[in-house]
Order: structure tokens, then sequence, then C-alpha cells
């Protein structure tokens, strides 16, 4: 009688270790928001699924989650340290220049700004109150805030910051020096800049040099008479 008993226990929680299993795969990748309580600061990875994870020798673990997608990494007792690291570009996490990657959380206003982390370890070294933060290139990294980052192409291998307040920080966050970017009554000299949007991606294109072999040649008053 008790083990007819055990067994229909068992049978009626095979479904739900099944789809906890789709849901919070081993590895931490492609979880979902139900492998997690709380919201924000506070978001924590169910003590459940810990065992689930991969811990590196600092005790910290990434989860990839699915929709929307995002890389963020938690400690040994499920606290989410870093949210929503970048970690698609070129310069980015994991090959962050000095390790220092960058990342975005959302403000108490709920106005989504960036700063960056130390991999391996995933501290905080520069806390999130930029609103566009670029990659470390030669030990130093740009960061403003009322700023608007725009590509210089459809595949972002260039990009200007353009308005608000600047900053040039080092690897170990401290303020190296200040700057004011550019606007867009500036940023082309003294042409105008022009903004189009192919998709998600702002490009910001300036006119060619009059010596520049792309300009257009002046127009011919002849041609009108």
């Amino acid at each position: 009688m008790i083990r007819a008993l055990l067994l229909l226990a068992w049978l009626g929680l095979g479904p739900s270790l099944a789809q906890a299993a789709a849901t919070c795969p081993r590895n931490g990748d492609g979880w979902t928001a139900a492998c997690f309580t709380g919201t924000g600061s506070e978001r924590r990875v169910k003590p459940r699924y810990l065992a689930r994870l991969d811990w590196n020798r600092y005790g910290m673990a990434t989860i990839i989650v699915d929709q929307p997608r995002e890389l963020l990494a938690v400690d040994r007792r499920g606290k989410v340290a870093v949210p929503d690291i970048r970690h698609t570009g070129d310069f980015d996490y994991p090959d962050a220049e000095h390790g220092i990657g960058r990342f975005t959380a959302r403000s108490a206003t709920g106005r989504r700004q960036c700063g960056y982390f130390a991999a391996e370890r995933f501290t905080v070294v520069v806390a999130p109150v930029y609103d566009q933060c670029e990659a470390f290139h030669d030990g130093e990294a740009a960061a403003c805030q009322d700023c608007v980052r725009y590509c210089r192409d459809e595949d972002c291998h260039d990009s200007v910051l353009v308005g608000g307040r600047g900053v040039v920080l080092a690897p170990d966050g401290k303020v190296l020096r200040s700057f004011t970017p550019a606007t867009m009554d500036n940023v082309c000299g003294r042409d105008q800049a022009s903004v189009r949007r192919p998709g998600a991606t702002a490009v910001l294109t300036c006119p060619p040099a009059a010596d520049s072999p792309f300009a257009l040649p002046p127009a011919d008053p002849a041609a009108d008479s």
C-alpha cells in the first residue's frame, strides 16, 4: 500500500520535475523568469535550482535568461550580482580589456543606465549611473550622462557620443578627466549631421569633406542657362 502511494506521488511529481528541468536547465543556459524570485536588485535564483549552476573559483555563476534575452551573474546565495551583461560586442565580456565589462541596470525611476564590472569576481567597479558607456580601449573608457550614442555605420564598428556631460574612466573606476561631448550642431564641424535608423541602430552621417573623392562636384551655373 505504501509503495503504491509513493509510486502515485512520484508519478504526480514527474511532469513538474520535467517542466522545471526544461525551464531552468543545467549549466544556466535558457532559463526563464520562473527560475527566480523578486525583481530588480532583489532578484534571486530559487534555492532548489542553485545546484544546476556551474560555479567558478570565486563562487560566481552566469545564467542566460530567455525572453527577454539577458546574461547575468549570481553569487552562491543566488543573488543577482551583475544584471544584463553586455556580451555581443568584440570588446565586451568575456573578451573585455582588463576584464572590465559593461552592464545595464534599471534605476529606481525606471531609467536604464550602464556601469562597469570586473569579470570572474563579478564585482561592480562603476555603478550604473551613466546613460552611455563605451568599452575600454588602451586603458580608458568614455561614459556620459544625458547623452546619446550614435553609430558611424550600420554595423556600429565606430560610434560617437553626443550631448550631455562625459567622463573618461580608468579600469579601477576612477575618473581620469571630464569632457563635453559634441552636440548635433558641431559633431560634423560646420556641416549638418544627419541621422538614419536602419532598424534599431541610429547611424549618424556627416557630409564628406570638400576634398573627399565621395563629395559631389559643385553645381555648374552654366547648366541652368
